[in-house]
């Protein structure tokens, strides 16, 4: 539609696009559709790209203080991971322990889609348990930043791509996928990152290349920066390792898809040591939903492997959290709601049905008259329209007088 406006000497012409359709509204979700103008990403279109994810749950994730996965519920945890279309699983760090490797062995033998992987020190006995693990490949560790190797480990930079070499060679040799995962990548000397990567993919024997934000002190634009440089360094897939201690592990593993990373490690829920990780579940739906990326994760699924491991972990999680919140979907105050029956994208960017779920209305002392008739329809209550002001105000009265939302049977005796 074309309007014009004249007044005051201007002229304009405005010509508006149709905002019922576009890349940014799906079926179940409808977002800004500034992400998608033409000057957004000077970059690749993101649409056009593979994404893999490398999900670190039963490993990163479980180095969270206090939690404790069994091997069932390990092996329940890689299953429903698995299920739900992630591509790569690091399934432990075997050298714990032996009943470590009994849950490791036992994941890699079951028959999964996806493939197995696990965390070692750069050791060679590291890599004969992985390989008597029967896993897919070994994420060789590997400290390169300049506080580590000074502060923590005394090593010189060159030790460090010498025994890269060595370990990544006798991986290979092993018949493992290699990953060598360079921690604290983004507090590394930028000549030493350019050396060792260029060193070590020259000899043959890495398959990718882990870009590590440790320490979780990266910027986005940081982190862009630097799997662009790699990239540019080597000819091997890069993945992205992030920590999420400024908040910004699903934004700098974004920054590091723009890129050119092609996979991200993430861990359910962001669980992991201080912090946390970048959270996969809202990875996934920030791709699939701002970037328009075609992610092959089932979001139902994978929703409900989230609640299994929050609940397991024995955590506690804000009810508001993004995407996998419980009370994500529940609405209270009268405004809201009213729009959320008219339309439930004027209030919200995503339905509760894209995860098998569905909205919540609660009755307090913020509601509306629109709450009490959803309620009333959800219960099969007939209301009396001339009485919504009392009911209303009968409602509101003992929410604040109880300090909390009513129940069912609380407003089912008002309306009685």
């Amino acid at each position: 539609m074309t309007r014009s406006f004249a007044g005051r000497g201007i002229y304009l012409k405005m010509t508006r696009k149709n905002l019922d359709q576009g890349p940014w509204k799906g079926a179940k979700w409808w977002v800004s559709q500034f992400n998608f103008g033409e000057q957004v990403f000077p970059q690749a279109d993101l649409r056009d790209r593979k994404v893999l994810f490398h999900d670190s749950t039963l490993r990163d994730g479980e180095q969270a203080p206090g939690i404790v996965f069994s091997a069932e519920q390990k092996m329940e945890i890689a299953k429903r991971l698995s299920d739900a279309g992630v591509q790569y699983i690091e399934a432990g760090f075997p050298a714990i322990s032996e009943a470590e490797q009994r849950s490791l062995r036992a994941i890699s033998e079951a028959g999964l889609r996806a493939k197995i992987t696990c965390l070692c020190r750069a050791m060679e006995k590291d890599i004969d348990i992985a390989k008597n693990c029967g896993v897919h490949g070994a994420i060789i560790e590997l400290p390169v930043s300049y506080p580590r190797l000074k502060y923590q480990f005394g090593w010189e930079e060159r030790a460090v791509i010498e025994k890269a070499l060595r370990v990544t060679e006798y991986a290979k040799q092993k018949g493992l996928a290699v990953y060598l995962f360079m921690i604290d990548s983004t507090r590394a000397h930028e000549e030493f990152l350019e050396e060792l990567t260029k060193t070590v993919t020259a000899a043959g024997c890495v398959d990718r290349l882990s870009v590590v934000d440790t320490n979780g002190c990266a910027s986005p634009e940081g982190m862009g920066y630097l799997v662009r440089k790699v990239r540019s360094w080597v000819d091997v897939p890069v993945e992205v390792h992030c920590h999420n201690d400024f908040g910004l592990g699903v934004a700098n593993s974004i920054s590091s898809v723009k890129n050119g990373a092609g996979s991200v490690s993430t861990t359910l829920s962001a669980l992991g040591q201080r912090a946390g990780n970048t959270c996969l579940e809202e990875l996934v739906m920030a791709l699939t939903c701002l970037y328009g990326v075609n992610t092959g994760i089932d979001v139902a699924k994978l929703y409900d492997v989230s609640q299994i491991v929050r609940e397991w972990s024995g955590w506690s999680f804000p009810p508001n959290s993004p995407v996998v919140g419980k009370k994500l979907f529940t609405w209270e105050a009268g405004i809201p709601t009213a729009a959320l029956m008219k339309n439930p994208f004027t209030v919200e960017p995503i339905l509760p049905e894209l995860f098998g779920r569905r909205h919540d209305v609660l009755l307090g002392k913020k509601s509306g008259k629109a709450n009490l008739q959803w309620k009333a329809r959800e219960l099969g209550l007939a209301l009396d329209e001339e009485k919504l002001p009392l009911y209303l105000d009968e409602v509101k009265a003992q929410a604040t007088r109880q300090q909390r939302a009513l129940t069912d049977e609380e407003f089912a005796a008002i309306v009685r």
